[in-house]
């Protein structure tokens, strides 16, 4: 987690302590057990956006990595296709050109 988004959730608790205070006060009623529980709401929802987040970029790196796993296996097996292909390429070419000078004897 970064602190700016440790501070973005310290500041939208504090907001919501301060918006509810004032609107209990317009109403007339200053419970300290809404303004508790409207605190208690906001910081657990700006902790579960904090949570979501830092799971969110460790499964983005957990994905990174996998494809980067994917793709060295996929040249390795390109590079081994590529040799395989390379050996059947001489040895055809060889057997042509022996079938070739035995047509010509």
């Amino acid at each position: 987690m970064e602190t700016k988004d440790i501070a973005l959730a310290v500041i939208m608790t504090l907001s919501s302590i301060v918006l509810t205070y004032k609107w209990l006060i317009r109403l007339g009623d200053s419970d300290p057990v809404i303004i508790v529980s409207a605190m208690l709401l906001i910081g657990s929802l700006a902790v579960m956006i904090l949570f979501v987040s830092s799971r969110l970029q460790r499964l983005e790196a957990a994905l990174d990595a996998k494809e980067r796993s994917i793709r060295i296996n996929i040249k390795g097996v390109e590079e081994h296709l590529e040799k395989k292909m390379d050996t059947y390429m001489k040895d055809t070419t060889n057997t042509i050109g022996e079938f070739s000078k035995r047509m010509y004897r």
